[in-house]
Parts: structure tokens; sequence; C-alpha cells
């Protein structure tokens, strides 16, 4: 009688695990070539075997349901399944008493989809073309210190319009209790002019949600400045919520946990430096069509 220990048992599971690997990085470098061509094969192998294990912790063990799993981690970010902003996944991911796992795996990408299909609509002109053109021009702002000018009449608080005076100056004010309120309500209207179609689909009160957290997440990486906490947060909306150490964007926890870049301006300066640089390749990469 044929029998198997546990050390057989072990290597015989992870043979099964690097042919799931070889398989999904074939299946990745095929439908998600950017991000290969971009990552390199070992962080998206290491991205693989992340989303396999994420996966069994919601007792996804479905090949499919795995890699479909893995799949919306390229396209939402690793921690897609906790954002705050993303409310639906974790709830789709933790029913696990009334649907089965194929099921959710089909509702998550059905609900996956159609949040990509609405918020596309930010990236798109008038005439439905492909654009970054707003997103991009609001980080050049950042960096050379200009801001989209606001009329009296749009926010006639003369100390907002202050405070957005000494941005467009250059000048790095470390964000206090007393400027937090001005602060929020300029961060708000960034993400709403900026991302309208966004804003819409996660409602209102998310976006207010997320002011308070990017300002907390910043300071963990010591930034304390408005200008810094702007990018982090505006980081944080377009590239999720962990994108702070997300394996899909290596430059951003390389960048915030560099001990050599003790200086919080050069530290944010570089971290500017860094999204624009990928978001650039990013977007060169794109096919034609601008898919």
């Amino acid at each position: 009688m044929l029998t198997i220990n546990k050390t057989q048992m072990s290597a015989f599971q992870d043979s099964l695990i690097r042919a799931f690997e070889e398989r999904t990085y074939a299946h990745l470098k095929l439908f998600f070539p950017r991000h290969c061509l971009l990552l390199g094969e070992e962080p998206m192998r290491k991205i693989i075997r992340q989303g396999w294990q994420k996966a069994q912790s919601y007792d996804l063990t479905a090949e499919c349901c795995v890699r479909s799993y893995i799949e919306f981690t390229c396209r939402l970010g690793s921690g897609f399944d906790t954002d705050p902003l993303l409310p639906w996944a974790a709830r789709i991911l933790n029913d696990k008493t009334t649907l089965g796992q194929v099921e959710r795996g089909d509702r998550l990408y059905d609900q996956a989809w159609d949040y990509i299909d609405h918020i596309s609509q930010d990236y798109r002109d008038p005439t439905g073309k492909p654009t970054t053109a707003r997103f991009m021009d609001e980080l050049r702002n950042l960096r050379h210190g200009r801001d989209i000018v606001l009329t009296q009449s749009t926010y006639p608080d003369a100390r907002f319009m202050d405070e957005l005076r000494n941005l467009r100056h250059g000048r790095d004010i470390v964000l206090t209790q007393s400027t937090y309120p001005d602060f929020a309500r300029e961060m708000a209207w960034r993400f709403e002019t900026i991302f309208p179609a966004k804003c819409q689909y996660i409602g209102e009160q998310r976006v207010q949600n997320l002011i308070p957290r990017g300002v907390r997440s910043a300071r963990a990486y010591g930034i304390a400045t408005e200008r810094g906490i702007i990018l982090f947060t505006l980081l944080m909306f377009v590239l999720g919520n962990g994108f702070a150490d997300d394996p899909l964007l290596p430059w951003a926890s390389a960048t915030l946990s560099d001990q050599r870049v003790a200086n919080e301006i050069d530290r944010v300066d570089r971290l500017y430096a860094e999204g624009v640089g990928f978001l650039k390749r990013w977007w060169d990469s794109a096919p034609e069509r601008g898919d």
C-alpha cells in the first residue's frame, strides 16, 4: 500500500503551487504585458505568490477564482480587498456563508468591472478619447508650486486663499489642527474636480473619510507638510489605499522607507519624481488605441 509522508506531501503541494505560478505568469504576460514589462518577472511572480496566499485567506481555492483575484490585484492594487474606497470587495470576499467561491468570484468580477467602467470616464476627454491631462496637470502644479486658480466667489474664505497662495509660491507649510478644515475642503475640491466619476461612484462620505486617513498615513512616513500630504493622498486615491507598500509599486516603498533621505522636502520631491516617472512609463507603454 502506497503511503505519503508529510515531507512528500509538502513537496507535492509545492510542485502544484509552482505549476500554478508558471501557468499564471504565462497568463499575465499575455493579458497584463505592461505590468510584466515595467516590473519584471520576479516581482510579478512575487505578486502571484502573494495573491495566492491572500486568495486562500478568503477560501478561494479553485484555480479560476485565484487567478481572477490576482488579475484584480493587478487592476486595482494589492490592497484592493481592504481598501475603504472599494467596500464591495471586502463585502463579496467575506460573504462565505451564503455564497460559494465561484459565485463570489463571479460577483467580484462583475462589481470590479462595473467600477472600472465608471471611473474610466475620468481618464477621457469630452470626445471619449483617453487622456491623463487633468491628473498630470495637478501633479505638475504640486511640483512647481502652482495651484488651479480659484476665485473668491468659489472659495470666499480668505485664510483658505492665503494657504493656496502659499502653495503657489512653493512654501512647505506644516499642516496643523487650525489649518486642517481648509485643507480638507481643498482636498475634497481637488478630488471632485479631477475625478468626478470616481467621486460620484464611491460617494461623498468615503471621499471625505479618505482625507484624514491620508494625513495619518503620510505622517507615519514623516510627511507633515501640506504639499507632501496632498501628493500622498492623491496617490492613495489614484493608486490604491495601500500604494505605499504595494509590490506593484516598488518605487513607493523604496522612496518612503529610504532612511538616507532624512529631509522631508527631499522625500516629497523624490516621491513626486518617482510617481510621475512611473505614471509616464505606464502611459507611454499603453497600446496605441489607448486601452
